[in-house]
């Protein structure tokens, strides 16, 4: 979907108990601390689309942070619903990209991109729309320095569009939060109305309801990416209340001076599945949050094996994910709490026979220093 330019207007496109099957043995507990959310104003809601789960996807990791025109992306870790390996980037202005994924246009869809680099830097979705028959993600990175300063970065990037229910096990949504509140593109499982609000003109505060995807417990995982045409913005989970009617999470935006500013956002929920919204395949994939590891649903994996997190500096953490490394591989990683405090990955995994490595998790805070941080991270293969 094309957003418009001003900053405050609406996009013109569109209880279980127990253990979870699955559910990862438990190798080292980490726990950092955060911030409660604070209120949100009344919802606005609109409506899910109406066939399989996931309609098309598509994944990829930028290798190259000043690519030719036209440059494959890393062809170990791009795969699309159609299963071909062609998907590229162009470089434009300066931490502007454009990704292509040719034949796989859509409409209802979301992004999320992911920085892959060691100092204090972020990247967004710049816009989301079609060319033809080609589904574009136009991707903006920052450099961390206070104010707006765009500068090249590597990055993982994804899109997924869903209809009707999923089959198999597990569940997912996601919605495009509007500026103001509301939603653009959206997506429920079960056919209810995912809503989102927002706390005000400047607060940065939204709160997103996903009816229909609750146990009551705190399982699953969320990612979150901001979405804006004109200013640098990150967006990151700030509190999460799973019922059993479903997920009330609070999202909150910060501009490049770490204040409260408010931004379109893209935010996908899944539980048991991959976070494309697929399911068998793939039968490889895992997924953990930082404040319940290593105990509950929250830390999974899907073939039952192990999920690992070492602390490795500050605001590192090396993470292995057991028995799931295989084929092409994505991961996406959101800050959880912590203020203005966001989270990358430090470098691109890799697989050591079937155990993803994952060296590392790499948060910041507000003025850009290294800095303990909660976060969810996902990976799925594509088989």
């Amino acid at each position: 979907m094309r957003i418009p330019s001003n900053d405050h207007g609406d996009s013109r496109r569109p209880p279980r108990r127990g253990r979870a099957k699955g559910l990862a043995t438990v190798a080292l507990i980490v726990i950092v601390g955060g911030a409660l959310a604070g209120g949100v104003a009344a919802a606005v809601a609109s409506s899910p689309a109406q066939a399989a789960v996931p309609d098309r996807w598509a994944f990829a990791y930028m290798h190259n942070a000043t690519p030719p025109p036209g440059l494959l992306m890393d062809p170990s870790r791009q795969f699309k619903s159609d299963g071909v390996i062609n998907s590229t980037v162009t470089a434009g202005p300066i931490g502007r990209y454009r990704v292509v994924f040719p034949n796989i246009a859509s409409a209802n869809g979301v992004a999320h991109v992911t920085a892959v680099a060691g100092d204090a830097r972020w990247c967004q979705v710049f816009n989301l729309f079609t060319s033809g028959a080609n589904q574009v993600v136009e991707v903006q990175c920052y450099k961390h320095s206070g104010v707006n300063t765009p500068d090249w970065s590597r990055f993982t990037v994804m899109y997924s569009t869903s209809s009707g229910g999923p089959v198999g096990g597990g569940t997912y949504a996601y919605v495009h939060g509007k500026i103001t509140g509301g939603t653009g593109a959206s997506y429920n499982p079960v056919g209810l109305v995912n809503t989102m609000s927002h706390g005000g003109i400047g607060s940065g505060t939204y709160k997103v309801w996903l009816p229909g995807t609750g146990t009551g417990l705190f399982d699953g995982n969320i990612q979150v990416t901001a979405q804006h045409p004109n200013s640098p913005r990150r967006c990151k989970v700030d509190s999460w209340n799973p019922i059993a009617g479903g997920q009330d999470i609070v999202v909150r935006c910060y501009n490049e001076a770490s204040a409260p500013a408010d931004s379109y956002f893209n935010l996908t929920y899944h539980r048991e599945r991959s976070v494309y919204g697929a399911f068998n395949p793939p039968k490889n994939f895992a997924y953990l949050w930082t404040p319940a590891f290593p105990g509950g649903p929250s830390n999974y994996n899907s073939v039952g094996s192990v999920n690992t997190l070492t602390p490795s500096g500050p605001g590192q953490s090396y993470i292995e994910f057991h028995k799931v490394g295989y084929k092409e591989t994505h991961i996406q990683v959101t800050a959880f709490k912590g203020g203005a405090n966001y989270c990358n990955l430090q470098e691109v995994w890799h697989l050591s026979g079937a155990v993803v490595v994952v060296r590392n998790v790499i948060c910041f805070n507000a003025v850009g220093a290294q800095a303990n941080t909660d976060f969810f991270i996902t990976y799925t293969s594509r088989v």
